[in-house]
């Protein structure tokens, strides 16, 4: 092996050797990682949000038979906010406690989410939809990813009072998968498709 790959393994030994027993640093571990929760907590919401963005992102251009420049130019913002995504995920991670830091990631995950709003309504708007899209269900669709990204972002006012945000920010999901579906009933129930 390298010296600098010994250098590592005696380092492990060492500190065995000094005293500490595996036990102590399998305890570190554990206390590192438990600080680290909100790091955790943090990723999981990031990669959640983005996951769901992609999906809806590839749904919507299964949906669509050309791009007009309006829709191209949303793609800059919208691409933006998901590489500085992991910036305010990180502040998050790091200072879990501190409002301004769930602002600043509520702010990012909130104009992500208008970003890909704006996407599916310039879609709408410059007629860009197949001939086999139900052009009412689309609208509504795109009614309910606006709802969901105006709720993110109503949370930033909830991050000054509440150290359990993070609960509505989950709740955008369920917003997300539910306003659809009462949405779809209420129009049964007018008698309307």
């Amino acid at each position: 092996g390298s010296p600098e790959r010994n250098e590592d393994h005696r380092c492990l030994f060492d500190l065995v050797g000094a005293g500490l027993n595996l036990a102590v640093l399998s305890r570190n571990l554990l206390r590192f990682l438990c600080q680290q929760a909100g790091s955790f907590v943090a990723y999981v919401i990031a990669f959640m949000m983005l996951w769901i963005v992609w999906r809806q992102h590839h749904v919507l251009f299964d949906k669509i038979e050309g791009l007009s420049p309006r829709l191209i130019g949303w793609h800059f913002p919208l691409l933006l906010l998901i590489g500085f995504l992991p910036y305010p995920t990180t502040v998050l991670g790091h200072h879990t406690d501190n409002p301004a830091a769930a602002a600043i990631y509520a702010l990012a995950v909130g104009a992500l989410l208008i970003c890909r709003s704006a996407v599916q309504s310039q879609a709408l708007k410059d007629g860009l939809l197949r001939e086999d899209v139900d052009v009412d269900r689309f609208r509504v669709d795109s009614r309910v990813s606006w709802i969901v990204a105006c709720y993110f972002l109503a949370t930033v006012a909830l991050v000054w009072w509440t150290p359990w945000v993070i609960v509505a920010w989950l709740g955008a999901n369920v917003l997300g998968a539910v306003i659809p579906r009462l949405l779809a009933d209420r129009s049964e129930a007018d008698g309307t498709t």
